[in-house]
């Protein structure tokens, strides 16, 4: 019975692991063009960093370069960082 039990966990472990790994998108995002439901994906990116993100490359024009993303209010070193190897300029 308890291994069993120990099976089961296993497989449910498992489980929750593929799942939280299918989870992730990883798809690249342009910042010139992403909606701001498409920058909504980024790690430590919610609903009002986006919107500030759309609203700044309407204010000031494209970004020239993935870095430039820093200088939207809200969105510090760190987002940046965590999210450098899925965003992209056009």
């Amino acid at each position: 019975m308890k291994l069993l039990k120990l099976a089961l966990v296993l497989v449910f472990s498992l489980m929750n692991i593929q799942s939280a790994l299918a989870n992730e998108n990883l798809t690249p995002i342009n910042l010139n063009t992403a909606s701001a439901e498409q920058l909504d994906s980024l790690k430590g990116v919610g609903e009002s960093k986006s919107t500030a993100i759309v609203q700044y490359r309407q204010q000031h024009g494209n970004f020239k370069n993935i870095e430039q993303i820093v200088l939207v209010p809200g969105i510090g070193e760190k987002i940046y960082l965590d999210n450098k190897d899925r965003i992209y300029v056009d």
